[in-house]
């Protein structure tokens, strides 16, 4: 009876840490995905509905699936995607209002429904074809993707949370290359450094740390 005691409070410091961990990654990814600046003064709300969707997801993986150790954790691999498709639906909406159009609450509540709803169909739908690709077993066609396509995608999600990172330190949205010149400005570098460095040593101590606690 003690050892499933010392278990369950092992399995309960496990998620805190988890959660410690995590929900800062949703905020970043948040930050990811609706890195557009007429998403900027609603990103609050923006980032609590990531996180929801994240709790969503989580228990209905969980829950349902075939796997008992299942965690269904979220991952950052279509955070490109995301981001790509807020943006096209933003500058598309913004571009047909005319200039001066972001300024107008209809517009922007125009583009934040829009994006919202349109994100959501198209995760689901993405649903649908990965459970058709498993109950039909085309998940090895993956496995015919040149090594260096896969290889460079996943870094250049790297390179994305790296980007969100920053833009969350100086608030400020950096969507271009040319947009890290904000780290020009004494007040904006100040500001990112704090989560650099923090960034460094969790990627250090993820690497190197091998203890399971």
């Amino acid at each position: 009876q003690k050892k499933n005691s010392d278990s369950f409070i092992y399995y309960i410091i496990y998620a805190l840490v988890n959660s410690i961990m995590c929900v800062p990654c949703l905020y970043g990814y948040a930050s990811v995905i609706f890195n557009h600046s007429v998403f900027q003064p609603h990103i609050n709300a923006l980032s609590k509905l990531v996180i929801l969707s994240s709790v969503v997801h989580q228990f209905c993986f969980s829950t349902f699936s075939s796997l008992s150790f299942s965690i269904g954790q979220v991952q950052d691999a279509g955070l490109i995607f995301l981001s790509a498709m807020s943006n096209a639906i933003a500058t598309s909406i913004l571009a047909e209002k005319g200039d001066g159009a972001s300024l107008d609450d209809d517009v922007v509540a125009e583009v934040l429904s829009s994006t919202v709803v349109l994100l959501g169909l198209s995760t689901a739908c993405l649903g649908a074809v990965l459970i058709m690709m498993g109950k039909f077993r085309l998940a090895d066609a993956v496995a015919y993707l040149p090594l260096p396509v896969v290889g460079g995608y996943l870094a250049f999600i790297g390179y994305f949370c790296v980007e969100a990172g920053v833009s969350l330190c100086i608030s400020r949205p950096i969507m271009k290359p040319s947009d890290w010149s904000y780290l020009f400005d004494k007040q904006a570098l100040l500001l990112a450094i704090p989560g650099i460095i923090a960034g460094i040593l969790l990627t250090g101590v993820a690497r190197k740390c091998q203890d399971e606690a």
